[in-house]
């Protein structure tokens, strides 16, 4: 029998681990299988969600369009949530555009109350800013219950005159309406008749001059040079500044039509070729007297400004007035004005818009910037061309 040979170099039994090394082992099984979890599942899932769109996608009909969401956006929130109030609430309706300061004349049937009432009635209904009332006309009629003793006296007042100036002016006012009053500073044909301090006198003379003999209806004018017509056509606007009015727009502020002969009968005053400042300083009186809280404007006719025939804008830099009215009235400045200057404005061929147009251009460029100019219209079309032309509507005055 042969004999098994053993090696004596090689253990019979294998030798035991270390528990460390075990444990090692275990934790090192334990992260290679989360490795393989890991990398199964990044990898797995695009996958997955391919497939799984592709086959949503191959089970929709051709050419349908995606389902709108219909749930409202919200805008992310802060921290600070702003009012909403004001964007939820529905919009005021606008409100009416006013369109201008309508001029009421003095009536000549009626009394200027119940006149007055039935002008308001018509101002509220059409929308307009304000009303102007001829308070001092042209010829010197005064239109309400003045306690002026020249006024009085000379027989000034009329008869169906205002009874109650700030009733009338708080009616205006109460209806949603700025009250405003017409005065003709240099036109009067009465007062300067009872009077002599306050008119024209052939020179070295109490003779009153007229401006036309006394068989062709002759008349008297306050003077401009006068001391004692500056104090009477005050004392009117003072009672009109108390009683409430807003403003006074300032008509006539002018000489006579003099004549050639009667600057020599009158005197030096008027042949001064400087006697346009008169006009200014009894203007800058009368302003003074309506107090700086109150608005105060000239005005002048359009043809007066083109022509040249304006001795006032000679005086624009001495005159406080800031703002002057253009007074436009088609029918007075015709087809055709003469110049100064022997050149001559034509407006024939222009339909009426062109021509207010055109007109009211001119006397822009001849004004400058000095003063605010503000347009004095006849008619609702006027208007509408002032407004195109950017006069503010609120402030046109408007004659009818």
């Amino acid at each position: 029998m042969r004999k098994r040979k053993i090696n004596s170099k090689k253990p019979m039994f294998k030798k035991r681990r270390s528990p460390a090394r075990t444990v090692l082992n275990v934790i090192l099984v334990i992260l290679l299988l989360g490795a393989i979890a890991f990398l199964g599942y990044s990898v797995g899932k695009p996958i997955t969600e391919y497939l799984g769109n592709r086959d949503s996608k191959q089970s929709e009909p051709v050419g349908s369009e995606p389902e709108q969401d219909s749930s409202p956006k919200t805008a992310p929130t802060s921290e600070k949530t702003p009012e909403t109030t004001a964007a939820t609430e529905a919009p005021a309706p606008p409100e009416a555009e006013k369109k201008g300061i309508l001029f009421v004349a003095a009536p000549t049937t009626k009394g200027f109350d119940e006149w007055l009432d039935e002008w308001i009635e018509y101002a509220v209904s059409g929308d307009y800013y304000g009303l102007a009332l001829d308070l001092v006309a042209d010829g010197g009629k005064i239109g309400f219950a003045t306690q002026n003793t020249l006024a009085v006296s000379s027989g000034a007042v009329a008869q169906n005159g205002i009874a109650d100036l700030s009733a009338a002016a708080d009616r205006i006012s109460e209806a949603g309406l700025l009250p405003y009053a017409r005065v003709s500073l240099l036109s009067d044909h009465i007062a300067s008749w009872f009077d002599k301090s306050v008119c024209y006198l052939f020179d070295n003379s109490t003779s009153t001059w007229l401006d036309d003999s006394v068989s062709n209806g002759g008349r008297p004018w306050i003077s401009a040079f006068s001391q004692s017509a500056k104090t009477y056509i005050s004392s009117l606007v003072t009672e009109i500044s108390g009683a409430g009015f807003a403003g006074i727009i300032a008509g006539e502020v002018e000489f006579p039509p003099f004549r050639s002969s009667d600057l020599s009968y009158i005197g030096q005053s008027v042949k001064n070729p400087e006697r346009y400042l008169a006009l200014a300083e009894f203007s800058n009186a009368v302003q003074d007297a309506l107090g700086s809280a109150k608005s105060y404007a000239v005005e002048i006719d359009a043809e007066d400004i083109i022509s040249g025939k304006s001795e006032l804008l000679k005086a624009l830099s001495t005159l406080n007035a800031q703002t002057v009215y253009v007074r436009y009235d088609s029918a007075a400045v015709g087809l055709r004005i003469e110049k100064s200057d022997d050149t001559a404005a034509s407006y024939e061929g222009l339909s009426e818009n062109d021509k207010v147009t055109v007109v009211m251009r001119s006397v822009r460029e001849i004004l400058g910037d000095g003063k605010t100019v503000q347009a004095a219209v006849t008619g609702e079309d006027s208007l509408e061309a002032a407004e195109k032309l950017g006069f503010d509507s609120k402030g046109v005055l408007i004659y009818r």
